[in-house]
């Protein structure tokens, strides 16, 4: 009887010590939530469309080809005076092809071998799914304009033609 004792405590203490964990760092999260930020403006249920309009395929001569830009903005108002710079984020279905683009609808009648490309206020890309790392300031009391573009970019040598309809989330970070 004491065998079967002894060896049950042994089978216990060795499972035990195999839970057991071995740290080689540590991360601290830090941060805060604010009392207030700023109000977003940018249309209707926080809604905004940009029509990047009718572009024939014929305009992408090969992957990478990039149809003209256009700008759209969103509008950060009543920003209290502790908030004085911002970073978006856009959140979206990558392209199969090229991660850093949005991707355009799948199913019947879409296009295909197109993405849409996300640009900052100075026309580089803007990554998508990640945190931009370009910094728009802000002032209290004032409509703050944070300019973005967007364009059509093809994902391969052959675009077909179809609809390009897309959808993009975005997150404020403030600073």
């Amino acid at each position: 009887m004491k065998r079967v004792i002894l060896r049950g405590l042994f089978v216990v203490s060795a499972l035990s010590t195999g839970m057991s964990y071995a740290a080689d760092g540590t991360i601290n999260f830090t941060g805060s939530i604010l009392d207030a930020a700023c109000t977003i403006d940018i249309g209707s249920g926080n809604t905004m469309t940009v029509n990047l309009g009718n572009v024939a395929k014929s305009a992408f001569s090969a992957a990478g080809a990039q149809s003209s830009v256009t700008k759209f903005t969103i509008k950060l108002k009543s920003c209290p005076g502790a908030v004085t710079s911002a970073k978006i984020k856009f959140d979206g279905t990558s392209d199969s092809t090229n991660s850093g683009l949005l991707a355009i609808g799948s199913g019947t009648g879409n296009a295909r071998g197109v993405a849409i490309r996300l640009m900052t206020a100075d026309k580089n890309n803007l990554p998508l799914n990640e945190l931009n790392q370009y910094s728009y300031t802000l002032a209290e009391n004032k409509v703050n304009e944070l300019n973005f573009y967007a364009a059509y970019q093809a994902t391969s040598a052959t675009v077909v033609a179809g609809t390009t309809n897309a959808v993009s989330n975005f997150t404020i970070n403030y600073n």
